[in-house]
């Protein structure tokens, strides 16, 4: 199964020009059936169990989500989604560089029934310590997210500024990006529903939240992080906790002012270097 899983997720993604001008225009977009629909119902199981397996490790972000990263590392077919040629070269399209290398995956788990809080507002740059412009997410539902799930809402057009990188995420980063859209006037794109297997894409820098999970059901999803194959790491020493904390975890041995290229970060699109 796992042989014909990595040929179905070599396949390439049509995407139009039209998609492209979209992405870089708002800084997020949302493509139907990303993961073959066929490959859903495999990935889902290994991400609960790999999630499970890394229950020492979950992370519970205000009570508006649950996480757990690298999944990759442990679970042969979490490691061939994550690897996938066909969603990195998604990603490398809309950023328009030649190949991606993995920053992390994540999971996203938010419970049901009014449990979990409305993720606040934020922009992830905030915890990126990498000195490209080029950095995106995959966010995919492994299950039919419907609106009142809390799948992810976004601000476009807001990845091209970095107002908001100075928060983490957390109320006041929250009602900070509230304030600026109200007084900005910026365009908020609503969520919409998700079936398992359509995927968001967003930068770094785009503005996001997501609305309490009203559902029966606690919203599974999985997100790949990627970035331009060819970023570099500051000169400058992180700005902030959490990056110095990323930057230590997911780029070890790495100089400022080289490569962002460790053994925890794969060229996807590429020979494996």
């Amino acid at each position: 199964m796992l042989f014909n899983t990595r040929i179905a997720l070599a396949e390439d993604y049509d995407l139009s020009p039209s998609q492209i001008d979209e992405y870089q225009n708002n800084g997020h977009i949302l493509l139907r059936n990303v993961i073959p629909e066929s490959e859903v119902p495999e990935l889902r199981t290994a991400v609960l169990r790999t999630h499970e397996a890394l229950k020492d490790e979950e992370e519970d972000f205000q009570k508006a989500f649950r996480i757990t990263q690298n999944l990759w590392e442990i679970n042969d077919t979490v490691r061939a989604h994550v690897l996938s040629k066909r969603y990195a070269g998604i990603a490398a399209k809309l950023l328009g560089c030649r190949d991606v290398r993995v920053y992390h995956d994540l999971t996203f788990f938010k419970e049901g029934l009014g449990k979990s809080k409305p993720t606040p507002w934020h922009q992830d740059g905030h915890y990126w310590p990498l000195d490209t412009e080029k950095c995106i997410t995959l966010w995919v539902p492994l299950i039919d997210c419907p609106v009142d799930m809390g799948p992810m809402s976004f601000v476009s057009g807001s990845h091209l500024d970095r107002n908001a990188e100075h928060l983490p995420i957390s109320d006041e980063s929250d009602e900070y990006i509230r304030n600026l859209v109200e007084t900005e006037n910026l365009s908020v794109a609503p969520a919409q529903y998700m079936n398992a297997g359509d995927a968001t894409f967003h930068s770094c820098w785009t503005y996001h939240a997501a609305a309490s999970n009203t559902t029966e059901r606690t919203r599974i999803a999985f997100a790949i992080a990627y970035y331009d194959a060819d970023a570099t790491i500051p000169l400058q020493p992180p700005t902030n906790e959490r990056r110095a904390a990323n930057l230590a975890r997911w780029f070890p041995g790495a100089v400022p002012g080289g490569p962002a290229a460790t053994e925890k970060n794969p060229a996807v699109l590429s020979p494996r270097d």
